[in-house]
């Protein structure tokens, strides 16, 4: 027979020891230099997000306009969570008006959808929204055109430093013909980029290009000082980052002037704050893959991270052919020159995945949304990518995770070129994204959610210890066995 005491103990360590031990407990432990501490010597753990919160509606306000779509996403430096989308009067149909809400606690309470004032007087379209917090001022860039009254048709850059209660408006393009597709990022030292495209409506190909305006008072004012691609054919949907020494990047998608199939993706950088653009090149090099699925064309995602490595994000029909989606990851370690293989984001290449953003923590892991439609539906997923090894080139994929907790119809065929996320001072992922469950495109808002997080020293010595107690209990046993005989 047992002892009691040693049948607690081992009930204790039967209880314990799987929970410790449990491959349910996702986490690793990253070096200064980024790579896996497999011994667990660092202090530091990286928690996997096993979930999201409970959706929240953002849009709110269906009085003027039934559908929302194309959301854009900042934080401030004291944890208010801006969100600004466009409003329309079909799911797939041109912006009629942009709004902005926020929340001071975390996103658990949003404000009143706020619309965006017209720039001229008569009625005035806007769209394509983006959102950027820099130096205790929120702005919030987007495009505007004439519906009816004086002629018009530029990107536009409303600021507040009062945390949006009220907005100060002006024109940050100057192009030619119909302004489009903007995005803005702000430097250290606090210049303002707008890049965007210039449309000639008229024509079916050309006379497209992508533009650069910056500001360097703060978004008072700005100023034109690039046409990056003054070459035809077609060039459209810019994304912009910057480089740690505040270089600018720009890509963009290029139309194959003979077939007229486009999606391919280029790329130029300036050294001189976005004066001159050196020779744009090819970053999908491995081949046109292009698709054209309706409403599913998106924005090519550039990013740095801490040692500027340059990463860029993309969907496209390299491993499904014609009119279907993947979303690939390729990398640069010499800005943009050369670059890596293509990596498939999404673990399976069934159905069609598009629309990806990402962000970069600050232990240089990716964080990255993308749509995933499968058969008559589609919902918005997350999924990690860390890079580890000598050479920082062997990626570990996180698990996908579902963020929305409804499924939205296939028949809503656009919502929009892009959907955002951010990390807040914890690195907690921030989603905003479109959404159809209601029968119309709405707004939705949730973060990612943490499990407890064991750091792998405590599982290393309680492991150990786990050993020592069994040790001790297999002696006890037999010594006890051994006196029970003798008697």
């Amino acid at each position: 027979m047992i002892h009691r005491g040693v049948l607690i103990v081992i009930l204790g360590l039967l209880v314990i020891s799987p929970a410790l031990l449990s491959s349910e407990v996702k986490f690793v432990n990253i070096d200064s230099q980024g790579q896996i501490n497999a011994l667990g010597t660092s202090t530091e753990t990286l928690p996997e997000v096993s979930g999201f919160s409970s959706n929240v509606l953002l849009s709110t306000d269906d009085s003027a306009y039934p559908h929302h779509v194309e959301v854009s996403m900042a934080i401030s430096d004291n944890g208010t969570l801006f969100a600004g989308w466009k409003e329309s009067n079909t799911h797939d149909g041109p912006g009629i008006r942009v709004s902005v809400t926020k929340s001071v606690d975390g996103g658990t309470i949003w404000s009143s959808p706020y619309s965006m004032s017209m720039f001229t007087s008569g009625t005035t379209g806007q769209s394509d929204p983006w959102l950027v917090w820099h130096d205790e001022t929120i702005y919030f860039t987007y495009l505007e055109y004439s519906i009816s009254g004086p002629s018009l048709s530029q990107i536009t850059v409303a600021r507040s430093n009062n945390y949006g209660a009220s907005w100060t408006p002006v024109t940050a393009s100057y192009g030619n013909f119909f302004a489009d597709k903007e995005m803005m990022v702000i430097s250290d030292n606090g210049t303002i980029y707008v890049v965007y495209d210039d449309t000639d409506d008229a024509t079916i190909i050309g006379n497209t290009t992508i533009r650069l305006t910056r500001s360097t008072d703060g978004g008072v004012t700005f100023q034109e000082i690039c046409n990056i691609t003054e070459q035809t054919p077609w060039k459209g949907l810019p994304y912009m980052a910057l480089s740690n020494e505040n270089h600018p990047y720009v890509t963009w998608l290029y139309l194959e002037p003979e077939t007229l199939d486009w999606g391919n993706i280029e790329l130029a950088k300036s050294l001189d704050g976005g004066i001159t653009f050196q020779e744009s090149q090819f970053i999908n090099s491995d081949g046109n893959y292009s698709t054209s699925a309706p409403g599913k064309i998106t924005l090519p995602v550039v990013r740095f991270d801490q040692n500027d490595r340059l990463y860029v994000l993309w969907a496209d029909g390299f491993d499904q052919g014609e009119n279907s989606f993947d979303v690939y990851l390729r990398y640069s370690d010499d800005y943009g020159d050369t670059w890596s293989d293509r990596l498939r984001v999404n673990p399976t290449v069934e159905g069609n995945q598009w629309n990806p953003e990402m962000v970069i923590d600050s232990h240089g892991r990716l964080h990255i949304v993308y749509y995933d439609e499968q058969g008559e539906y589609y919902r918005p997923y997350y999924r990690t990518i860390t890079f580890v090894g000598d050479e920082h080139d062997s990626p570990i994929l996180g698990n996908p995770i579902p963020i929305a907790d409804s499924l939205t119809s296939s028949s809503f065929t656009r919502p929009g070129e892009y959907m955002s996320i951010q990390l807040d001072s914890n690195d907690i992922p921030q989603i905003v994204w479109s959404d159809g469950r209601n029968n119309e495109m709405d707004i939705y808002y949730a973060h990612g959610t943490y499990g407890a997080v064991i750091p792998l020293e405590s599982i290393v010595i309680l492991a150990g210890m786990t050993i020592i107690l069994v040790t001790g209990i297999v002696l006890f046993i037999r010594k006890h066995q051994r006196v029970s005989t003798t008697n």
